[in-house]
């Protein structure tokens, strides 16, 4: 884990390395957002051993029941499939350790009924608020300021809010670029230039075209070299990906110039999805895009590409 090189996105949530009193005490010392960063890497960190052990159907089992738990939205033709994952879930925790079941093992047996009766678990779940409060406990912390905590939580709160929005126009544009520098002609290949030029027309690379590595477009984070789900295909929800090549600005409008990948297979084991690049290349518009996911981080294992992300998409 400790020379496991995570990415962008993933890097933030980075699980800390698992010691020997960890494995002592059987309990990993983590928050949750690092333990589901964990559980969404846990294969591909341990892509060699885990097919070696015995117990991993645990994972696997426990990984489809994330994927769907997570959904949103939710359908309800899922709510079976999910009832018969937990039941199995359950009967295997209880084959493969029946020491360490905990309350938690019994009440995922209920999530079926729960999300039945009251919709989406996402919709219920308090991980932002734990995020929000573990922000306010750090900055209590920090600042050794005890007279009077809520007005200054408060306080440092509407300051940030306050700077956040300040980086957008009045105008109301929502589109937030990082470290914008102009563009390099010889930083195009040809397939990449003549895609350009077929949606701008004739300009001038070095005066009219800037780019940047990072664009916060509507709250969505847009990162060079990130993968996203652009779409779904009609016929068994496959998702269509896509890596950001270059953010380009021309004529005050920023474009995404982005290679369309092509999905390969969904390897069961990594829990992941193998992708290609064609060198096929689009100019799409981020105001466009329909939000699917957040960015995603191409892993290599035994000389293939993957992304792995927790949650079931669906056209419904």
């Amino acid at each position: 884990m400790t020379n496991f090189e995570y990415g962008y996105f993933d890097n933030a949530n980075r699980p800390p390395p698992i010691q020997v009193k960890h494995l002592q005490n059987q309990r990993i010392v983590a928050t949750a957002a690092q333990k589901l960063c964990l559980i969404k890497l846990f294969p591909i960190i341990f892509w060699d051993i885990v097919v070696k052990l015995e117990s991993f159907i645990i994972y696997k089992i426990l990984r489809e029941i994330l994927d769907l738990v997570l959904s949103c939205p939710f359908r309800k033709s899922w709510l079976s499939v999910l009832d018969d994952l937990c039941d199995t879930f359950h009967r295997s925790m209880v084959s493969h350790f029946p020491d360490k079941i905990v309350p938690k093992t019994h009440f995922v047996r209920e999530y079926s009924q729960i999300i039945c009766d009251y919709g989406p678990a996402t919709r219920q779940w308090c991980f932002r608020y734990e995020a929000s409060h573990a922000y306010y406990k750090k900055l209590s912390i920090r600042t050794n300021n005890f007279k009077n905590t809520p007005k200054m939580l408060a306080t440092h709160f509407r300051f940030k809010q306050c700077y956040k929005f300040s980086r957008f126009s009045p105008l109301g544009n929502a589109c937030y670029p990082k470290r914008v520098t102009r563009v390099q002609n010889s930083a195009f290949n040809k397939v990449m230039k003549n895609t350009v030029l077929a949606h701008f027309g004739t300009f001038d690379f070095q005066k009219d075209l800037f780019q940047c590595s990072k664009l916060i477009n509507e709250n969505i984070e847009y990162y060079r070299s990130a993968v996203y789900v652009i779409g779904l295909q009609d016929a068994d929800e496959q998702p269509i990906f896509a890596q950001v090549v270059f953010i380009l600005r021309m004529s005050e409008k920023w474009w995404l110039l982005v290679d369309l990948l092509r999905t390969k297979s969904f390897d069961d084991n990594l829990f992941a999805w193998e992708i290609e690049s064609l060198d096929h290349y689009s100019i799409l518009d981020p105001c466009h895009l329909k939000y699917l996911h957040k960015g995603l981080v191409i892993y290599h294992v035994k000389g293939s590409s993957f992304v792995s992300f927790t949650s079931r998409l669906t056209l419904y």
